[in-house]
């Protein structure tokens, strides 16, 4: 008896000790020093509408589920909107779901492999960068550990307690992501295809369509409330393909962000390994030793613990599989970007999974050598690399542009040309010393401007098939008479004109944009998104220089101001 108490006692310390890491990871450079970048500024966005017709009409025009907005209206509400405080948000349900991880193993085997799940969540580079991030990942990830949590517990013990909280952290998965309705499916259908073949209970005798409908009721009511935004979201017109197009090279950088410390794919994944292999024409050491190695060893270990044939184990990698074809089928025709946080549903039961195929080894030599190796590659990186999941900053986030124009030469009443986002994406951030004109075209509103007002989605749909002249004009003559008739012919002498670029969708030089309009493949491949705003970024500086004087180049993160003065 005392034995066993002193067991408990011990694994009660090491799970203190574990999850006290993973806070202190998840907390350590969580202020990031540009601020919020699109999405997550647009969780704020929405979550900060007072009015609730407002509240409910954003819900509605966004692509996700609602509850996290309400989660996020909440604990605003509680709290405060600083960007701290609302990172906070996504560290507290990271650090829980680390315990989660620990019921999940201990429920699938024994309390040392909830302990290395434990760990192995607390080090994820993938769950450190998403509990530092103002989106719903940390959340869905906490949800999704909780209904294979739940999935064992049914498989192993089909009783109504089980199911009514298999059901409701799966109601939860759907009303947090949309795709978690996928995910569910797949779930609910692969444990009763388990429960009828292989349930030591006499489960086809003891179920009923009664009982079957008051087990999943959480989950149909959860849907009913959901139908108008699922209806919403597939009227709306599919842009995934407007900013990034299908590559093969996307799959494994999924499973490379999920098991090594390099997140390769949080936005939009390189279109080949060269580019990760390779900088500056010489080889990269360090993406094969703490990426590949990494992979190499998970996949391994895995294969190790699928060949086990768990049942249970490989019913939920079934799951999983089936969800994540779906996902790949639809990232291959177009309708949504294989992006690794699409897929986040299916990332506690990798880790099980991993952690599993690590015990499964007979020889302890093997087993302690892959478990040693796979933690040091993860927990060196992240310590030592200015790029570990902790260290990355958003190059792209929106308080680097106040701050640009903070410490620029712009004066009182000078003009701002803003480029892919409005001013409204820029008002956390301001204060009554930004007194510009501010001017602005977006992502939403360029088909005005750039294609004369051509239909919006005609544009995105077939736009880069219709308009390649459009980039052939250099400069672009909408582009050159916009600046000369908003900005230069109203400017006095002494007046200043600002051009906020980003970069990251601005990059295409007017000699590159040549080479890709002369190369068919090169022009299919580019995303239409890059080509537009480069194009109307080197026809506004071509017009800015041939008008005006060149006063200062800033640059912060992701973005680039040019200021230029009116001298005659």
């Amino acid at each position: 008896m005392n034995k066993k108490i002193d067991m408990k006692k011990d694994t009660l310390f090491k799970l203190f000790i574990i999850i006290i890491f993973s806070l202190l990871l998840r907390v350590w450079f969580l202020d990031k020093p540009e601020g919020l970048y699109f999405d997550e500024y647009y969780s704020w966005m929405i979550a900060t509408k007072n009015n609730f017709h407002d509240f409910l009409y954003a819900l509605l025009q966004n692509c996700h589920t609602p509850l996290y907005y309400i989660y996020l209206k909440l604990w605003m509400f509680l709290f405060s909107d600083s960007d701290i405080s609302l990172r906070f948000s996504s560290v507290i349900p990271s650090v829980i779901s680390v315990y989660i991880m620990y019921l999940l193993g201990r429920e699938f085997k024994d309390r040392n492999l909830g302990i290395l799940c434990a760990l192995l969540t607390a080090c994820s580079s993938f769950c450190i960068y998403f509990a530092q991030e103002v989106r719903l990942y940390s959340i869905l990830f906490l949800f999704s550990s909780l209904a294979f949590y739940y999935f064992i517990k049914c498989a192993k013990n089909p009783k109504n307690k089980n199911f009514l909280l298999f059901f409701v952290a799966n109601a939860f998965i759907c009303a947090f992501h949309t795709l978690g309705i996928i995910f569910s499916f797949f779930l609910i259908l692969i444990l009763f295809i388990y429960l009828y073949k292989y349930s030591d209970t006499d489960f086809k005798a003891k179920i009923s369509l009664y009982k079957l409908l008051k087990y999943i009721s959480p989950l149909i009511l959860v849907i009913i409330i959901l139908l108008p935004f699922f209806y919403n979201i597939l009227l709306s017109k599919n842009l995934s393909q407007f900013w990034s197009d299908f590559s093969i090279v996307k799959i494994p950088c999924v499973f490379i962000d999920y098991f090594s410390p390099i997140q390769t794919n949080i936005t939009n994944t390189f279109g080949s390994f060269q580019n990760y292999t390779s900088i500056n024409g010489k080889f990269n050491y360090s993406f094969i030793i703490f990426a590949i190695i990494p992979l190499l060893i998970a996949i391994l270990s895995i294969g190790r613990a699928i060949i086990s044939k768990n049942k249970i184990l490989n019913c939920m990698l079934t799951a999983s599989a089936l969800f994540f074809a779906v996902i790949l089928v639809f990232a291959i025709i177009g309708k949504l970007i294989l992006i690794t946080k699409y897929t986040t549903e299916i990332y506690p039961i990798l880790i099980l999974a991993l952690s599993f195929g690590f015990v499964s080894f007979r020889s302890k030599f093997i087993r302690i050598a892959l478990i040693v190796l796979f933690l040091f590659l993860n927990i060196f990186y992240l310590f030592y690399s200015n790029d570990s999941a902790a260290k990355l900053t958003r190059p792209e986030g929106h308080r680097a542009v106040i701050e640009l124009l903070k410490n620029s030469r712009l004066r009182a009443g000078d003009y701002v040309l803003l480029t892919y986002y409005d001013i409204d994406k820029f008002q956390k951030y301001m204060d009554e010393s930004i007194k510009f004109n501010f001017y602005s075209i977006n992502k939403y509103n360029f088909n005005y401007f750039l294609f004369n007002g051509e239909n919006y989605n005609n544009i995105i749909e077939n736009g880069k098939t219709l308009h390649k002249d459009y980039f052939t004009q250099y400069p672009n003559n909408s582009v050159s008479n916009y600046i000369k008739y908003n900005f230069i012919y109203k400017m006095k002498k002494g007046n200043r004109l600002g051009i906020i670029v980003l970069d990251s969708v601005s990059f295409i030089t007017d000699n590159e944009m040549n080479e890709i309009l002369n190369n068919d493949y090169k022009y299919n491949k580019i995303p239409f998104i890059f080509l537009i705003f480069s194009s109307l970024k080197n026809s506004a500086i071509y017009t800015c220089k041939k008008n005006l004087k060149l006063d200062t180049i800033t640059h912060a993160g992701y973005w680039t101001l040019y200021v230029y003065e009116k001298v005659d």
